[in-house]
């Protein structure tokens, strides 16, 4: 065995650092892989450049592949990564072969994952970089649960929305997942948190319903972000979708509320400040479907989705993504087609509930925002000789685990990328993705 001298270490240890300062996530990934000497020298390292473009993971490999993994498509490489769950994932979570197992979102580099049968399924997060898992509760300890499992359902299609985040330095301390979780059956959600701190014992973790006093009850939760110490949450009512609040929702020119203040989430181990926002998504043209002089099906040309996303330069963002429904319903199916139109972009100044906190902006500049309802949005400097994305352009996805779940015989044309300048949609995506980018932790 070579033993070698701490002057050889240090210096092995600059020339390490000097190549990571000219390649990306990707390359990194790759030099881990190497050996064991240079993994454990690279946990201590970075590349310099961690905003690199994010990671497609389409909906056809959102289900786990026992011989290939998940499989990520690389914007600025063009080249795909696979990664498999590695051993203690397995043998801690023996559900993954007794079931399905699906990604169902992702968030600040986090997969979500859902493994086993469909009644009884286990709930974890999992980062395919670093190899770090976080078990979450049991989706059985949710209220509504219980439905889902006498009607025969997979329990996992009451997961809408899942948000992960660090109220710390640290990644991978005070880590907080907040989850919407729907019942269909009674058209309802409710937003649950769970403190994921290492500290908090992995079968004392616990699913926290809150509802801000009854103040969120009756709302659609349309996006959310954690940004400079709050917790940002967009809710939308859920009336204006009905066509008797249809008017009543055009005459009210209000773009945006603050409820009352600041919240306080109190966790197991840390407080959490949350401001919730209530938005009025104004719809344009009604196109009603009447049939034996009987209203039979209402869509509404309007507002799809909402999103929330941090800009470059730490501004709040709110994209508005407009779209065009097309709709038939007949006796034996009912069929959505759906086309995204136009994309718009508020900066949101969060001081007053007056409509001048949110300021029209037409021009991202040298950047590119990727909104999606799966995945959380976020925004990277777009250097065409880096990260291969184009600078003023809204990447933009649908809600692709709807299609998974095949809910609704649905055809969408609702992921592209939105041109700012030109207000043109290229869509070059053959099935709508889910964003991942990537995070280095220790």
């Amino acid at each position: 065995m070579v033993l070698r001298s701490i002057w050889q270490e240090e210096t092995l240890v600059d020339i390490m650092d000097m190549i990571l300062k000219r390649v990306g996530i990707g390359d990194y990934v790759r030099m881990t892989l190497v050996c064991k000497s240079w993994r454990s020298m690279l946990a201590h390292l970075k590349p310099s450049h961690h905003l690199t473009a994010p990671w497609l993971l389409q909906i056809k490999d959102c289900v786990y592949n026992d011989h290939i993994g998940f499989n990520f498509y690389s914007l600025c490489e063009g080249r795909f990564y696979s990664f498999k769950l590695p051993t203690h994932i397995l043998n801690k979570y023996p559900k993954v072969s007794h079931g399905v197992t699906f990604c169902c979102a992702t968030s600040n580099g986090w997969l979500v994952l859902v493994a086993g049968p469909d009644h009884n399924p286990d709930m974890f997060l999992f980062d395919p970089i670093s190899e770090i898992d976080v078990r979450l509760p049991p989706l059985t300890t949710i209220p509504f649960s219980s439905t889902y499992i006498e009607e025969h359902c997979r329990i996992a299609c009451m997961i809408y929305t899942v948000y992960v985040f660090s109220i710390s330095d640290d990644p991978t301390r005070n880590l907080i997942t907040v989850t919407v979780f729907g019942d269909v059956l009674n058209d309802e959600e409710i937003l649950a948190f769970c403190n994921c701190d290492i500290g908090v014992k992995e079968e004392e973790r616990s699913w926290k319903i809150f509802d801000a006093d009854g103040a969120i009850s009756g709302y659609n939760t349309e996006s959310m972000l954690f940004h400079d110490g709050v917790l940002y949450i967009l809710i939308s009512n859920k009336d204006y979708d009905d066509f008797n609040n249809f008017k009543s929702s055009q005459d009210d020119k209000r773009i945006g509320d603050e409820i009352n203040h600041v919240i306080i989430l109190k966790t197991d181990c840390c407080e959490v400040k949350m401001k919730i926002i209530d938005i009025v998504k104004h719809n344009t043209a009604p196109h009603i479907r009447p049939c034996d002089n009987k209203l039979r099906f209402i869509a509404y040309s309007g507002l799809r989705y909402v999103y929330l996303a941090k800009s470059i330069t730490g501004e709040l963002l709110i994209i508005w993504n407009n779209t065009d429904p097309l709709s038939e319903h007949e006796d034996d199916y009912e069929l959505h087609i759906y086309h995204t139109s136009k994309l718009t972009i508020e900066r949101y100044q969060g001081i007053s509930k007056t409509s001048k906190d949110f300021e029209s902006i037409t021009s991202l500049d040298d950047q590119a925002l990727f909104v999606s309802p799966n995945s959380n949005s976020f925004s990277i400097p777009a250097r065409s000789d880096r990260n291969g994305c184009q600078a003023n352009c809204i990447y933009f996805t649908m809600d692709g685990i709807d299609a998974l779940y095949k809910k609704s015989l649905t055809l969408y044309r609702q992921s592209g990328i939105y041109l700012m300048q030109e207000e043109r949609i290229k869509r070059p995506f053959p099935n709508p993705p889910l964003w991942f980018q990537p995070q280095l932790r220790n």
